[in-house]
């Protein structure tokens, strides 16, 4: 056991008091003047920890035992827990994660964003904790004996393929296609992709699964080559289950450059519904990760964005139009950007079905349009829902010397929305009046966030 103040190494045995949960899901403690970053460990828990590295004021650990246990601990309801990289807060209870989760937004925005108080609600719950996911991508790899394996990352070792046999984020039926696809292709001999040697086929296959239609798309993200036999692995999954309604193939080369998309059966997209719109979604097009509680983002981020009929709302990153639409019926005109062709023709498919003539979908690049689309007359709000690294700097300074009165920024990532808040701070104009965190990725230590901001 290291004595108190002793300097601190890698394999030293400590006995800590667990004080806060950090973004990433690890319990915080201290010793001989360091952060220990704690792996499995909960906020009021006492545990006896192994130093694994030591860090240039900090250091990472993991708990041994448990020897004051938290009221919020709860047994991991998947047996993959602690092996799979997938999820890191199963340890605690549902309940626990949302409020851990505002917690960290808050810490995050007054360490990034410079922020002592942020206007930060009570994080919201939308749907189940588990078979929550629209999708799920499974990556193919080599296990022992050098046979094929399908499933997720291992935690700590993210080139280690961990062949999976329940994944609960899931509804089982995509367990079932995961496990015949796998089982298939074994039989099929067709190979994998090597990720050292920069040869195979077979890289990763995604599964969506609509709630409300019942249907499902497979995608098989493959290296180049077409042995026929990949043909007949799509055919398969389609006979053995009738709810796969296509099989779609996106092709790489060895450099893992995207060369081109194709139908191996069946169609490249499925139809979900939320609160009445019937949306078409692409293989290749973003859809909101939690299908069960994407009705009720939608609901946050509209009561945000308070949307009015005389207005004209500019939307960036709009995809699909999930949030388009229904802003579409309460303003005068929605503009909708996006840089994914497949996206944007799908935007405006939704919009023709749910008859919305005044939402405009255009398909070019967010940093390169943004100038001047602000500078058209008439913009009263804006609506950002970008990818996890953020909003490019150029676009910050752009929105921040816009005259647009109020924007929604609807982010996956905190440490991003909380870096793009402190680049509007430092250019001026704009004022964060509030941040509502949902927790929309249960067992994860992934937190949604939709902020509203208005002209200083």
């Amino acid at each position: 056991m290291t004595r108190p103040g002793a300097p601190l190494r890698a394999g030293d045995e400590l006995t800590l008091d667990i004080a806060d949960l950090a973004f990433g899901g690890r319990g915080v403690g201290r010793a001989s003047g360091f952060v220990v970053f704690v792996e499995g460990a909960l906020p009021g828990e006492s545990v006896r920890a192994r130093v694994q590295r030591v860090k240039s004021g900090y250091a990472e650990a993991a708990c041994e035992h448990v020897l004051t246990s938290s009221p919020d601990r709860t047994t991991p309801p998947c047996r993959h827990y602690g092996e799979c990289g997938g999820c890191d807060l199963q340890h605690l209870s549902p309940r626990a994660q949302a409020g851990a989760k505002r917690n960290q937004v808050v810490s995050l925005l007054g360490r990034l964003a410079g922020l002592a108080d942020p206007p930060v609600t009570e994080a919201v719950t939308a749907g189940p904790p588990t078979e929550y996911r629209f999708r799920m991508d499974f990556d193919w790899g080599t296990g022992p004996g050098g046979h094929p394996v399908l499933g997720l990352h291992r935690a700590g070792r993210p080139a280690e393929i961990l062949p999976i046999d329940q994944c609960l984020l899931m509804p089982e039926p995509a367990n079932a296609i995961r496990k015949f696809a796998a089982e298939r292709a074994l039989r099929l001999g067709l190979g994998t992709w090597d990720r050292k040697r920069r040869r195979g086929l077979l890289r990763r296959l995604g599964i969506q699964m609509a709630r409300t239609t019942g249907e499902t798309l497979a995608t098989l993200e493959t290296g180049r080559g077409d042995p026929p036999a990949l043909g007949g692995l799509a055919r398969d999954l389609v006979r053995a289950f009738p709810r796969v309604v296509g099989v779609v193939r996106r092709e790489y080369d060895r450099f893992d450059r995207f060369v081109g998309e194709s139908i191996l059966c069946g169609r490249d997209h499925l139809f979900e519904e939320i609160d009445g719109d019937r949306l078409k979604v692409p293989a290749g097009a973003f859809f909101q990760p939690n299908a069960a509680g994407a009705g009720r983002l939608r609901e946050v981020v509209l009561q945000a964005l308070d949307p009015r009929a005389e207005e004209s709302i500019l939307e960036l990153y709009c995809g699909i139009g999930f949030f388009t639409l229904a802003a579409a019926r309460r303003s005068r005109q929605m503009v909708g950007l996006d840089v994914s062709r497949d996206a944007v023709a799908a935007a405006r498919d939704n919009a023709a079905r749910a008859g919305l003539g005044n939402a405009r979908f255009l398909c070019r690049d967010v940093g390169e349009a943004l100038p001047g689309l602000l500078q058209e007359a008439g913009r009263d709000a804006l609506l950002i829902d970008p990818p996890r690294t953020g909003l490019p700097r150029s676009a910050v300074l752009a929105i921040a010397r816009a005259a647009v009165p109020r924007v929604v920024y609807v982010s996956c990532d905190p440490a991003t929305l909380a870096r793009d808040i402190r680049l509007f701070a430092e250019a001026g104009g704009l004022r964060l009046r509030s941040l509502t965190p949902l927790d929309l990725f249960p067992q994860t230590h992934h937190v949604e966030c939709v902020a509203r901001f208005d002209r200083a």
